[in-house]
């Protein structure tokens, strides 16, 4: 999706040239986007976004993004919001000739991929539940999401993200939440185990952004303590992830390995609690 001249308000960005990721170390989407820089072998300048300071609810950034959310993808100027727009933008410029990260793109198989990529950015909610409560993202302040609400121009995404952070700060979050997004992770991870029993990706023979854009969520779901074992399939897939060279980039990153650490010790300080999905599925 690209934003127009009058939602960008922050107007050094309009001059900058080239490839320009804002982006979180920490964040599912800001990962997929650099995985798919890296698989393309594409130079970028990287411009962190400390979401943990709340960066990304300045005016600055609201200016560049409206609904205070990353990744953002600026290409020459040019503003990209939604983490799966940007990769498939990214595999359409930059991909090689017969080399393209695309599925195949008969009916069948394009109504297939759009089916997953709907169903992965469908649990961005449900991820962000279960990070909160199995991770290490905190619920937001009063005054963080005040100035998210005040901050930059209207948008009504961002009227959402705002009106859900204010709802979980005055009421928290309830067990069958939990569960509930436990349960819609099962039931997405099982039909992606069921077409891996046949191919090594999931649209096929060949790697495709579907495969990118899903990643990211079973990644961090194997760090919070999500049972993998039960997708016999999916485990084996991601082993075959992490052994392509641009994946083992990313994750061999200090963010990357300091979250590896971090995740590690909650698992860990959960187990003594009592604390794990499984008890949802």
């Amino acid at each position: 999706m690209i934003l127009t001249e009058k939602e960008v308000t922050t107007k050094e960005v309009k001059a900058w040239k080239g490839l320009h990721l804002l982006h979180f170390q920490g964040s599912s989407c800001s990962q997929k986007v650099r995985l798919m820089l890296g698989e393309l072998e594409q130079k970028w300048v990287s411009h962190p976004i400390n979401l943990i300071k709340q960066a990304n609810s300045t005016p600055w950034y609201l200016g560049i993004n409206p609904r205070g959310v990353v990744p953002v993808l600026v290409h020459d100027g040019v503003v990209h919001v939604e983490s799966n727009d940007i990769i498939t933008y990214l595999n359409t410029t930059f991909s090689k000739p017969g080399n393209s990260y695309f599925f195949d793109t008969s009916s069948t198989a394009a109504a297939e991929a759009q089916q997953l990529l709907d169903l992965e950015e469908s649990l961005h909610m449900d991820l962000r539940l279960l990070t909160i409560e199995f991770g290490p993202l905190s619920l937001k302040s009063k005054d963080s999401i005040d100035a998210q609400e005040k901050n930059g121009n209207f948008d009504a995404k961002r009227a959402h993200e705002v009106e859900w952070w204010r709802e979980k700060a005055e009421n928290g979050i309830s067990d069958s939440e939990t569960c509930a997004a436990a349960k819609n992770f099962s039931t997405a991870f099982n039909k992606l185990d069921q077409r891996l029993a046949e191919q090594p990706w999931i649209m096929g023979d060949k790697i495709s952004i579907i495969d990118i854009s899903w990643f990211p969520n079973v990644q961090r779901l194997i760090n919070m303590g999500y049972p993998m074992s039960r997708h016999k399939n999916l485990s084996a897939y991601y082993q075959r992830l992490i052994s392509r060279p641009s994946f083992k980039a990313e994750l061999s990153q200090p963010g990357s390995r300091f979250g590896k650490l971090l995740f590690g010790g909650i698992r860990f300080a959960n187990r003594i609690k009592g604390k794990s999905m499984e008890r949802c599925l």
